[in-house]
C-alpha cells in the first residue's frame, strides 16, 4: 500500500484523527516523577502508556505545575492527568474515569516544638490545592500557608525547618524519605486527616476523550479493578 494512503487510513481510523495523547504530569511521586532535566515518568505514566499506547498512538508527557496543568486541561492542551475530584482549581469542563486510580492518605505533619514556639505556625503546601477543604480548616486554626509549586518542594521546605508543618499526601512524602535515606522520620508528628480517591481526569476539549475513557473503563471492567494502582 502506498505510504500516503496508509497514513490517511490511520488518521481516519484513529479517534480524533490524531496520533498523540498528552498526559499532564506534575511532581507527585511515585505516581508522577519529574527529574532535574524536566523528564516525566513514574508509575502512573507507565500504566497510562501500557493501556493507551499502540503502534499508531503515542502517549507523550507534558511536565508542569498543578496550577498550570489545570489551565491546560481547560484549554485541551493536555488530554488527561490524575487528580482528586474535589480540587476547586480544576476546570468545569473535565470528566473522570469511574474507577479511581489510587486512594491517597492526606496527612498533617508537624514539628511539635516549632508549632509550640511560633505565634503564627506555618504550613508548607502545594499552590492550587485546597486539600478537600482542609486548607481552610487549618487557616481557621491560625496556620499561615507557604505555597510551593509542587509536592517535593513543599516537603523540602518542611524538612529544612522553614515551615512548622506540612500538609501533604503521604505517598510523595514517603517517597522523598526513601530516596534521601533520611532519618527525619524521628523528628515529626503525623496526623492522618482523611483518605481520598484520585482519578484519571479527562479534558472535555480533548479530541480523544472517548477513546481514553473507553480504553481505561474497559481495562478496569475486564480486570475487575477497585483501583488502577496496586
Amino acid at each position: 500500500m502506498h505510504r500516503s494512503l496508509l497514513l490517511l487510513l490511520l488518521l481516519i481510523s484513529w479517534p480524533g484523527g490524531g496520533t498523540e495523547i498528552r498526559l499532564g504530569v506534575h511532581n507527585f511521586p511515585p505516581y508522577f516523577v519529574m527529574t532535574d532535566n524536566d523528564n516525566c515518568g513514574g508509575d502512573a505514566v507507565e500504566l497510562s502508556r501500557s493501556l493507551l499506547q499502540s503502534p499508531d498512538i503515542k502517549v507523550s508527557t507534558v511536565c508542569a505545575t498543578p496550577a498550570r496543568l489545570y489551565k491546560m486541561l481547560q484549554n485541551g492542551e493536555v488530554d488527561l492527568t490524575i487528580n482528586i475530584k474535589q480540587t476547586k482549581a480544576l476546570p468545569d469542563n473535565v470528566s473522570f474515569v469511574a474507577t479511581p486510580y489510587v486512594q491517597l492518605s492526606l496527612v498533617l505533619l508537624t514539628h511539635g516544638a516549632a508549632v509550640a514556639r511560633e505565634k503564627h505556625p506555618t504550613i508548607a503546601a502545594i499552590r492550587g490545592f485546597d486539600y478537600h477543604g482542609q486548607r481552610q480548616v487549618l487557616i481557621d486554626k491560625g496556620y499561615s500557608f507557604i505555597d510551593l509549586p509542587e509536592s517535593i518542594s513543599a516537603v523540602e521546605m518542611f524538612i529544612k525547618g522553614r515551615s512548622s508543618a506540612l500538609l501533604t499526601y503521604e505517598a510523595p512524602f514517603n517517597y522523598y524519605l526513601q530516596q534521601q535515606g533520611s532519618p527525619f522520620e524521628k523528628h515529626y508528628q503525623c496526623q492522618v486527616l482523611e483518605h481520598i480517591d484520585a482519578f484519571f481526569v479527562v479534558s472535555e476539549q480533548s479530541a480523544h476523550k472517548s477513546y481514553i475513557n473507553d480504553k481505561l473503563t474497559e481495562h478496569a471492567r475486564r480486570e475487575q479493578l477497585s483501583y488502577f494502582a496496586n
